[in-house]
């Protein structure tokens, strides 16, 4: 048991080193770009480096940021965790909204159980439409790049339609009209978007991390992960691990569009309210190496940077689209078999020394 823990605490400290390594290669790089189309490069810069945290409303925003991009992050890791590569967390988020905003727009809605009946309705919707390509997938053998692909499309633009239609709160408006306020997430902290999906997103990675690493399921998913024809021949079912996992991923990303339209940002649906933000799961789940327990710590440094370069597109003279620059040099870094090259460097040097005073002695 010893050296087990030994070795996680290897492994854990040269992944950090790792990522600390990519992201300071990355602010050198931001720094060299801010100081080639800033007037002020030193200014922006601290802007990007600080803005976050400049008053309770941006560290709020922040807060809200990882909350979301931790859900997300998770959805993309169940799918990851069992190599498949269904792209469909941003339509679960907009059916899960649309289901949750049919419910919170109803009689219940206005009740105290709309807010938990809005949650696990998103949480099926999204569960139901996460079947959908696994399903297709197992029986059709449809891919699942490509099927999940399409799904996203049809439901934005089932969303699109009927919040400016058959939902739509009045005319020229885009919304629905606002849920009741038993429906919308309370804040945690006044004035801000820090509300009860923050508490949320805890829970789904502990649940995450324990159905994962704590059950069966989570053992026969992984076991299907790493080597589908061993899982085979133990008599693992993998269609249905399949299945389950993009079923599982789903539940994930409906919660996700509860956390939207039910939040403090919005409290109501409205066109396009998730803001390609789910596809930044992917970023997070990469980095994170799939990992439920360290997707919440890589969506505080992502959503810190995401947020920073939000804030000096604003107020400075560089645009935000700079930082997308910044942000995939990271995640190619961190992602590939980037790795410390002095340790090699090092290595060596002791290997001549020792072979020098070896000669000597002789």
């Amino acid at each position: 048991m010893t050296g087990r823990n030994a070795t996680i605490s290897k492994t854990l400290v040269r992944e950090t080193l790792r990522a600390l390594t990519a992201l300071g290669i990355a602010l050198v790089i931001a720094f060299l770009i801010v100081a080639a189309t800033s007037t002020t490069p030193v200014e922006t810069f601290g802007t990007l480096l600080s803005g976050p945290l400049t008053s309770k409303r941006t560290i709020g925003l922040w807060v809200d940021d990882i909350a979301k991009l931790t859900v997300t992050g998770l959805a993309f890791s169940l799918v990851f965790q069992a190599r498949q590569f269904a792209m469909g967390v941003q339509g679960q988020v907009y059916i899960g909204g649309l289901f949750a905003a049919l419910v919170a727009l109803s009689p219940v809605g206005s009740t105290w159980a709309g807010m938990p009946l809005a949650v696990v309705a998103a949480m099926i919707g999204g569960a139901m439409y996460g079947f959908i390509p696994g399903y297709a997938k197992a029986k059709l053998g449809a891919n699942e790049i490509v099927s999940s692909l399409m799904l996203n499309y049809i439901a934005i633009n089932l969303v699109t339609y009927l919040a400016r239609g058959p939902l739509v709160a009045g005319p020229g408006l885009l919304s629905t009209a606002d849920f009741p306020d038993g429906s919308v997430f309370p804040a945690l902290i006044a004035r801000t978007r820090v509300d009860l999906g923050l508490i949320l997103a805890l829970v789904a990675t502990a649940a995450t991390w324990f159905a994962l690493y704590r059950t069966t399921w989570g053992l026969k998913l992984r076991l299907v992960g790493h080597n589908a024809r061993f899982a085979d021949y133990a008599g693992i079912k993998a269609t249905f691990i399949m299945v389950s996992a993009m079923t599982a991923s789903g539940a994930l990303g409906g919660l996700l569009g509860a956390m939207f339209v039910q939040g403090q940002s919005y409290g109501k649906l409205t066109v396009l309210f998730e803001g390609n933000l789910a596809f930044e799961g992917i970023l997070i789940a990469i980095v994170a190496k799939s990992r439920p327990l360290a997707v919440p710590i890589v969506a505080i440094f992502y959503g810190y940077l995401r947020q920073g370069a939000l804030i000096m597109g604003i107020r400075t003279d560089v645009p935000t689209e700079v930082i997308s620059v910044v942000q995939a040099i990271i995640i190619l870094l961190v992602a590939s078999s980037f790795s410390l090259g002095g340790k090699t460097w090092l290595a060596r040097l002791k290997s001549r020394a020792t072979a020098k005073a070896g000669g000597a002695k002789a």
